[in-house]
């Protein structure tokens, strides 16, 4: 007699037959996972628990936006004009040359007058005449804060002109942070557990925000942010690990995509009007605990409800055990000694990097646009939501590679249009389709790394890539001052890594229908018997085919 999983309830660790039957369903945490509940109650409570790190997570990533946002109208300060006898209009009228682009005056300049001389011989001021149109640099800057009511740390500074360089550097130095901590805190949750990890983790993230509030120069403003760029990925990486974990396999699109789609939508679309209104199972069997892993176990299926045989227990300790001693040690260096697996690694490095750049540079352009960065931003963010919901539906059908295809060449198509238009709802309208297309092309990304590495080096690999992305969003901010150059340099810079990505991911096989690659071997194998052309969505039985494939592999 069977029970609902198909399995026996009567099982008999002794008997060989019994025993030689189950063992290959029960060597991997996936494989008893379904007997005690891989999507309950226990899940469901997994999922619930993720909502605060992915908030972390999103106010982490995006809150130095805000912290240095400063308002496109500024201008040089001139003290002797300050006075409440001219306006803002006045000392702009009077005292600063015009441009053609806006906001309409330079910026960086100021007319080369002596005001003190004009205003001491007494008369009217505005019938002066500017005639030898000779400018001087700004020392200091006065900002107009209609549309942004607050003095950043940016505006503080007067990090504009010729030190608006000081925001990129900045934001570079908080994802240097972010490469260092992914080594620190990896290590940790390798060697001490995730959750330590993690407690620790978020510590050093709350104390240096705490500390950011009170930077007043440059350096001590970076150190702090190099510190909380400590804990950027970490705070959301070593959770998403622990939920994905515990989850159905045929779940993880959905989770992945639904959960952090919800939740970093939520958190990045609250974040710009908050600054308007003021244990893991793998760590414990290697390190031979493989007792905490049926302790674990037993819990999931207490508190899913579930009670399977006790028996199953020991048979997947004794397989585990067994498997143990055949277990295939690589390293990151084995990735980059095959053909086809070093191939399809630097493949998923620039691919990755790319979308990182393009999805950072939309981000920050939108503080070029000429309407309120708070309102652009909370619809860009508000597509995260969408996106994920369209992607989820669309990835187990359509497959990673047109998938990420198809939104990398929208968001080239979008950014193109961004570029050509003059409306500012145009512009917005396009930035924000883009944002849409990006979402999804990240989210393909993260998902497509993880399936196509095989597992001997898949967290190592994943980790590499994940790091020189962290390089990626350190250039992102660069990106924007390009429009010193040109104003549409950004966009077209955007362009042509949305084109060159898009180009790319069409290079690597398609993961959708497919076992995982489990050993180096089947990692430098995956792949060869599929064609350039081989697109699931233009194949109705694709999965079926491929399902039919690994049983008779198997």
């Amino acid at each position: 007699m069977k029970n609902m999983n198909g399995v026996k309830n009567s099982i008999d660790p002794t008997d060989p037959t019994e025993t030689t039957t189950l063992r290959p369903k029960l060597e991997t945490f996936d494989d008893i996972l379904p007997y005690v509940g891989d999507f309950g109650w226990y899940q469901c409570l997994l999922l619930l628990a993720l909502f605060p790190y992915s908030v972390a997570y999103a106010v982490l990533y995006f809150s130095q936006f805000f912290l240095t946002l400063v308002p496109l109208e500024h201008w040089c300060r001139i003290d002797e004009l300050m006075s409440p006898n001219f306006s803002q209009e006045q000392r702009i009228e009077l005292g600063i040359p015009k441009s053609q682009n806006y906001p309409y005056y330079d910026q960086c300049h100021r007319k080369d007058l002596d005001f003190s001389a004009i205003l001491s011989r007494g008369g009217d001021i505005r019938s002066i005449e500017w005639k030898t149109n000779k400018t001087v640099d700004c020392s200091r800057w006065e900002y107009n804060f209609t549309q942004i009511p607050y003095a950043s740390i940016a505006a503080e500074l007067d990090w504009v002109c010729d030190r608006e360089y000081l925001i990129s550097t900045a934001q570079a130095i908080f994802f240097c942070g972010s490469i260092v901590g992914g080594f620190v805190f990896g290590w940790i949750a390798d060697h001490k557990g995730r959750i330590p990890a993690l407690m620790l983790c978020n510590a050093v993230a709350l104390l240096a925000s705490i500390a950011t509030a009170s930077a007043r120069t440059f350096w001590s403003f970076s150190l702090c942010r190099f510190l909380t760029g400590l804990a950027f990925d970490n705070c959301i990486n070593i959770p998403l690990i622990i939920v994905v974990e515990y989850m159905a396999v045929k779940r993880r699109t959905l989770v992945v995509n639904v959960a952090f789609g919800i939740y970093f939508a939520l958190g990045s679309t609250v974040l710009p009007w908050a600054a308007y209104y003021v244990a893991d199972w793998k760590w414990f069997v290697a390190n031979g605990r493989i007792d905490k892993v049926v302790q674990k176990l037993r819990r999931i299926a207490k508190v899913n409800k579930r009670s399977p045989d006790a028996r199953i227990y020991e048979i997947f300790v004794r397989n585990l055990t067994a498997s143990d001693t055949h277990t295939e040690s690589a390293t990151i260096f084995d990735l980059l000694r095959s053909p086809r697996l070093a191939k399809n690694a630097i493949l998923l490095i620039f691919i990755w990097s790319l979308t990182v750049i393009a999805f950072d540079g939309h981000m920050y352009s939108l503080k070029l646009i000429q309407s309120s960065v708070f309102v652009s931003f909370s619809l860009a963010c508000a597509t995260e939501l969408p996106a994920g919901l369209l992607l989820t539906l669309l990835l187990d059908r359509w497959g990673r590679r047109f998938c990420g295809f198809i939104t990398l060449a929208m968001t080239c198509l979008f950014s193109f249009a961004e570029l050509l238009l003059q409306s500012t709802v145009a512009i917005l309208t396009m930035s924000v389709l883009s944002r849409f297309c990006l979402n999804m092309a990240a989210n393909v990304g993260l998902q497509y790394a993880a399936e196509l590495l095989p597992t001997p080096v898949r967290s190592q690999g994943v980790s590499l890539i994940h790091i020189i992305g962290i390089i990626a969003h350190s250039l992102a901010p660069y990106v924007v001052d390009a429009a010193k150059i040109w104003d549409g340099l950004p966009m077209m810079i955007i362009i042509i890594v949305s084109f060159v990505a898009a180009t790319l991911i069409l290079f690597l096989p398609e993961t959708l229908g497919r076992d995982l690659p489990q050993t180096l071997r089947q990692g430098e194998d995956f792949g060869k018997d599929q064609s350039f052309w081989t697109l699931p969505c233009c194949q109705k039985s694709y999965v079926d085919r491929h399902q039919h494939y690994r049983s008779r592999e198997l």
